[in-house]
């Protein structure tokens, strides 16, 4: 299991959704070992997801629901974030079952993705939601600058 922890005074603390769920499943008093490095920039890791979920809180609201096989469909959080990050180029094209070819987004994993590389996703990232969603049909336009700035508030309002 690879997660993320922070240190709060002399215990180790989950900082991602994938260390909480694997903490939760410890028992108790369970012995674990853990080889430690340090990952890249988190600041800029919680930059990102405040910047998609600020981006699909605006979309999921004005976006019109369709029907499958007489079911709702509702818009996703998750299927948003890998949306944002295909049409951002950063994918890798597999063959389903079917034959099929389909695209998969690259791993945000710590361990997967350079801080270089996630400074160049970060910004395409950008670009992907001004043409999507914050272009003036779907969502207010707004400006690069804008979206940017807006992105550092929402970060420093969830600190």
């Amino acid at each position: 299991m690879k997660g993320l922890f922070t240190r709060m005074g002399s215990r180790l603390v989950p900082v991602d959704e994938e260390a909480q769920e694997w903490l939760l499943k410890l028992k108790p008093g369970q012995a674990v070992m853990l080889e430690g490095r340090i990952p890249r920039n988190l600041g800029f890791h919680r930059k990102y997801f405040a910047l998609v979920n600020l981006a699909y809180d605006y979309w999921s609201e004005r976006v019109t629901t369709i029907k499958y096989k007489g079911e709702r469909v509702l818009p996703d959080r998750e299927r948003f974030r890998k949306d944002c990050i295909i049409l951002a180029g950063f994918y890798r094209p597999v063959v389903n079952l079917k034959g099929e070819v389909r695209i998969e987004p690259e791993s945000l994993k710590w361990s997967s993705m350079t801080e270089e590389r996630f400074g160049e996703l970060y910004d395409a990232t950008i670009n992907v939601l001004l043409r999507k969603v914050f272009n003036g049909k779907v969502c207010p336009a707004w400006t690069e600058t804008e979206l940017r700035e807006v992105a550092e508030r929402v970060l420093e309002f969830a600190a």
